[in-house]
């Protein structure tokens, strides 16, 4: 699993199922929204976006 927290763009993309060297599962966030990790980290981990991004600068 990969989590790309894209500032630029205020979203934060999450990269999952990887297999045969790509990652098939790619869900785009935006800021106001939260999204859960995958079950595959071994612990049920919500984020919001507005957290992970931090302020507008």
């Amino acid at each position: 699993m990969y989590l790309i927290a894209d500032r630029k763009n205020r979203r934060v993309m999450v990269l999952t199922d990887p297999r045969d060297g790509e990652y098939r599962v790619h869900a785009v966030h935006h800021p106001g929204q939260s999204f859960e990790l995958p079950d595959s980290i071994g612990a049920k981990v919500t984020l919001s976006v507005d957290s992970v991004l931090g302020p507008e600068k």
